[in-house]
């Protein structure tokens, strides 16, 4: 089925879903998606979206109808199945041609800086403007939805824009590596190299995924020799560092490490309050109302680790109230949200981690916030500190105001003592666990 085909088929179902849905959800989870192919053996429509986490835990509650109405217009029941991105035949040819595969909403204007991302935009900033050449490869570390992605498109923006006549390419893992078996298959490894070693900047996404394809690792490993032999630029993204990629050869891990290493950490919550009004900022809304300001501390306060699910929450408050003609307000939040809002009586805060650290070690209320320096108050006042970083993501000044107006250094002191010692002492950490387990929240 060709993609002019599927499109009209899937304007076919968003009909019959009209008539079985309420017209609301219809617009909210099915009408924003872009059909991308349909998979006969594996029963799948694929559709196509940024926030493709967020449809696709609504979308599983209408799978029934889903099954109904696909088998009325395609002869043969399909599960949707929501993707950020999915290649067919005649959008590899389009892609071939422009080369580049960038997403043109990821630029440097629109990444949101905080302390856990700066160094990494720093290094990104670098290496897209050509300021040294030691940063290559620049390799890019952090869990899932933290912007490691968004940087590496952000690059390539910035070179297009001020270099065009540089050869941009971004490619994910699981790409290169279909790329190769369809090379191999077809006798066309030549152009397949030619591809990826006749290129000024080569961007390569979540390599963690080429791990035990033996291959892939050969063929990247060879790319990256003979790109580095030219002095072309590489940056490369992954979920975790290199020592830590257990089944990528030694060879190629050492490689990874020989320009400059950044990882991102989960924003922390100033960070993502900035995230909310950047992104509300973009569709129009009023930030200045104070029950806007509510709504953001409540998502805010309740996503912590992914900068995808902080916006497409958002999105869905926006949507709904769109689509109702209610206000954004915390009580609209709370419903649109149910899943996902964590009243307060359930958040873990700075004082529940303080009181349980002073309960652990038979402290007053107050002991912690002395400036008394003896070890039977610093320990568990390094303690603290270091579980409100690690649990909460509050930057150091905040953490300071918390412990009675202490230095940002005293605090970041605090996480290296407790940090070292969690180097060589697993005792240490099941104490740490001990302690959060504890909270009554």
């Amino acid at each position: 089925m060709n993609k002019s085909e599927l499109k009209q088929n899937w304007e076919r179902v968003l009909e019959l879903l009209y008539g079985k849905l309420d017209v609301a959800v219809v617009k909210t989870f099915f009408l924003p998606l872009s059909p991308g192919k349909l998979s006969e053996k594996e029963g799948n429509l694929y559709m196509i979206s940024e926030n493709s986490r967020f449809f696709q835990n609504t979308i599983n509650r209408y799978q029934d109808t889903v099954v109904d109405v696909t088998e009325t217009v395609f002869g043969k029941p399909y599960f949707i199945v929501v993707t950020e991105s999915i290649l067919s035949d005649d959008d590899k040819k389009d892609d071939q041609q422009k080369e580049d595969y960038l997403n043109p909403k990821y630029t440097f204007d629109s990444f949101v800086t905080g302390p856990t991302n700066r160094m990494a935009y720093a290094a990104s900033m670098a290496v897209a403007d050509g300021f040294t050449k030691t940063y290559n490869p620049l390799f890019i570390y952090a869990g899932s939805g933290l912007g490691k992605t968004h940087l590496m498109h952000a690059i390539g923006h910035f070179v297009k824009l001020h270099k065009p006549k540089k050869k941009i390419l971004y490619v994910s893992a699981e790409s290169f590596v279909s790329e190769l078996i369809e090379a191999i298959r077809t006798k066309k490894q030549n152009q397949f190299k030619d591809k990826y070693r006749k290129v000024d900047y080569l961007l390569f996404d979540d390599v963690q995924f080429i791990e035990g394809n033996k291959t892939a690792e050969e063929e990247l490993y060879y790319t990256f020799e003979a790109l580095r032999d030219a002095n072309k630029q590489m940056v490369f993204t992954s979920d975790r560092p290199p020592k830590e990629l257990g089944d990528i050869p030694e060879r190629l891990v050492s490689r990874f490490v020989w320009g400059v290493m950044v990882d991102i950490q989960p924003p922390d919550y100033e960070t993502r309050m900035a995230i909310l009004k950047n992104k509300a900022v973009l569709e129009q809304v009023d930030i200045s109302k104070p029950e806007v300001i509510e709504v953001f501390d409540l998502i805010a306060h309740s996503i912590t680790n992914n900068i995808r699910e902080l916006e497409g929450a958002f999105t869905r408050v926006l949507a709904f109230s769109t689509l109702s003609g209610e206000d954004i307000t915390p009580s609209l939040a709370r419903r649109v949200l149910s899943d996902v809002i964590v009243e307060e009586k359930k958040v873990l805060t700075p004082e529940k981690i303080k009181k349980a650290v002073s309960d652990y070690y038979g402290l007053s209320a107050g002991a912690l916030d002395s400036s008394k320096r003896s070890r039977d108050i610093s320990y568990p006042r390094h303690i603290a500190i270091y579980l409100i970083r690690r649990e909460l993501g509050l930057s150091y000044p905040t953490i300071g105001k918390i412990f009675g107006g202490k230095d940002h250094t005293s605090i970041m002191h605090s996480c290296d003592v407790i940090e070292s010692e969690l180097k060589f002492s697993k005792e240490l950490s099941s104490t740490l666990d001990g302690i959060i387990k504890s909270i009554d929240l």
